[in-house]
């Protein structure tokens, strides 16, 4: 019997660095701080950068229109709304450790509530230590949704209460909750409810996403 191998997080168009191919056999803090040093040394590239649990380096391109737009709108009503709530809303440049699985992400969105922070303290220059409470992952226009799921699901592994994966090109969304096995689809929903992870926060995604050209 033979075991399914386990879906990617390396979107397509993205560059994959496997360490082990180079030689390096890194793990656990070693190879996080591999990472951050490979960060810093190309911190004036315009492409972005993730570490996969299984210990590669996934390099980004940038987003096309309408994409960027939609990340920068959806950041800017989260941190609006966390401005009056507490916590921290971050946008596509923050990094977050995987606390279980090992690996560092960077949602288009994400919040973390103050208590999360308060028992894991960011360290100057290092990534958020802990996963956020709540994540948002958008569909680029070159996007294929398989990857977008599973990072989804990655951070519902490392302690995501919420989350959303956005699909503009069908005007769907996923919602991933904590305890339920697979998202629950939306079809063309007019805006989205942050629940009880984000008290009255209601994203209008058909303004914002689906509707935005």
């Amino acid at each position: 019997m033979t075991t399914a191998p386990k879906p990617r997080i390396a979107p397509e168009g993205s560059l994959v660095i496997d360490l082990r191919d180079l030689g390096l056999s890194v793990t656990g803090a070693e190879l996080e701080q591999l990472f951050g040093r490979f960060c810093n040394r190309n911190s004036q590239s315009i492409w972005q950068y993730e570490l996969t649990p299984e210990g590669e380096i996934i390099a980004v391109p940038p987003v096309n229109h309408p994409g960027g737009a939609h990340e920068n709108d959806t950041a800017t009503e989260l941190n609006l709304w966390a401005r009056g709530f507490g916590g921290m809303a971050t946008g596509s440049n923050a990094f977050y450790r995987m606390p279980v699985t090992g690996g560092v992400l960077v949602p288009d969105a994400a919040w973390i509530s103050a208590e999360r922070l308060a028992e894991n303290p960011p360290i100057l220059g290092d990534p958020i230590p802990t996963c956020p409470d709540f994540v948002i992952e958008i569909r680029s226009g070159t996007d294929n949704l398989a990857p977008l799921h599973a990072k989804m699901q990655l951070y519902m592994q490392n302690g995501a209460l919420l989350g959303w994966l956005i699909d503009p090109q069908n005007r769907r969304a996923y919602i991933y909750r904590a305890g339920q096995p697979e998202p629950v689809m939306l079809e063309n929903p007019v805006t989205l409810s942050g629940e009880a992870v984000l008290p009255d926060f209601e994203f209008e995604i058909g303004r914002w996403i689906f509707d935005r050209n």
